[in-house]
C-alpha cells in the first residue's frame, strides 16, 4: 500500500515537473529549470564520481551500468559516455516515458520501469558500477532503503563499483516533513495537484535519512566493502547533511 503510493507520488510529480529531484539549488525548483542546465548538472555529477572511482581502482571493467532512480535519465546519459551499456530503472512509468523520449540516438542508453524498491529484472553479478543519488532518500521507511542496498550488492559485479547517496542528518525541524503533510491533506480535500505543486510550492516526497555508523552496517550485511564516505557539499543554509558512499565487493 505504501509503495503503491509512493509510486503515485512520483508519477503525480513526473507529470509536473520532471525537474524536480534536484533540490540544491533552490532558485531552480517548482519549474524553474532550463533542460539543457539541468543535464549538464548530471554530467558534472558523473564526470566527478568517475574521477574518484578512477582514483579508487574501480570498477574494474566498464561494461554495464545501472542508474537506480533514473528519473529522466540526469545521470543515465552521462553514464552512457563511459559504458558500453547502461541502463535507468525507475518506479514512475511517466519518468521513464520522458526519459526515453528525451534520449534521442543514445543507442547503449535503456530505461525500464522498476516493479518496486528490488531489481528483480537484473540477474546476479553483472553490473560493473551502479549509481544512485537524491532517490533513497525518499523511499517510504528505513527497511525500504536496506532492501535496496542489498539488491545493488546482489547485482554488483565482483570489484565492480556501487555509488550511492543517502542523508546521515536531518534537523528535527525538518523531520515534521509539514510541507509533505499539507501537500497531502489538500489534495484529500480536492485541490489540484498542479495548483499545491506550482502555486503553494508544496511537494508529497517524504524525506528520510541515516547516520553513517548504520549505513556502513547495511554495507557490511549486504556482504559489501566499504571503500569510502564522501560528505557532499552544502550550501550554509541547507539543514540536511549528505554523504555519498563508495562501495564495493
Amino acid at each position: 500500500m505504501l509503495l503503491d503510493k509512493h509510486r503515485r507520488d512520483w508519477d503525480e510529480l513526473g507529470e509536473l515537473d520532471p525537474f524536480w529531484a534536484v533540490l540544491s539549488d533552490r532558485s531552480r525548483q517548482f519549474g524553474r529549470w532550463e533542460l539543457k542546465e539541468f543535464f549538464e548538472t548530471g554530467e558534472a555529477e558523473i564526470d566527478q564520481l568517475l574521477s574518484v572511482a578512477e582514483l579508487l581502482g574501480y570498477p574494474a571493467s566498464r561494461i554495464r551500468a545501472l542508474d537506480f532512480g533514473c528519473g529522466i535519465g540526469r545521470l543515465t546519459r552521462p553514464l552512457a559516455t563511459y559504458f558500453q551499456e547502461c541502463t535507468g530503472v525507475d518506479i514512475s512509468g511517466t519518468m521513464v516515458t520522458k526519459a526515453r523520449e528525451l534520449s534521442g540516438p543514445l543507442t547503449n542508453c535503456s530505461f525500464i520501469v522498476n516493479e518496486g524498491t528490488g531489481l528483480s529484472r537484473v540477474s546476479n553479478d553483472s553490473i560493473d558500477c551502479v549509481v544512485s543519488k537524491l532517490v533513497l532518500q525518499h523511499l517510504p521507511n528505513k527497511e525500504a532503503i536496506q532492501s535496496c542496498i542489498r539488491e545493488f550488492v546482489r547485482v554488483l559485479k565482483k570489484d565492480g563499483l556501487l555509488v550511492f547517496q543517502l542523508p546521515r542528518f536531518i534537523p528535527i525541524r525538518n523531520r515534521l516533513q509539514f510541507r509533505r503533510r499539507a501537500y497531502a491533506c489538500l489534495r484529500r480535500i480536492g485541490f489540484r495537484h498542479s495548483f499545491v505543486y506550482h502555486r503553494l510550492h508544496l511537494n508529497p516526497m517524504r524525506m528520510s535519512y541515516i547516520p553513517e555508523e548504520e549505513v556502513s552496517r547495511m554495507i557490511e550485511f549486504s556482504g559489501a566493502k566499504l571503500l569510502l564516505i564522501r560528505p557532499d557539499p552544502r550550501e550554509p543554509t541547507e539543514p540536511i547533511v549528505s554523504s555519498t558512499y563508495f562501495v564495493t565487493k
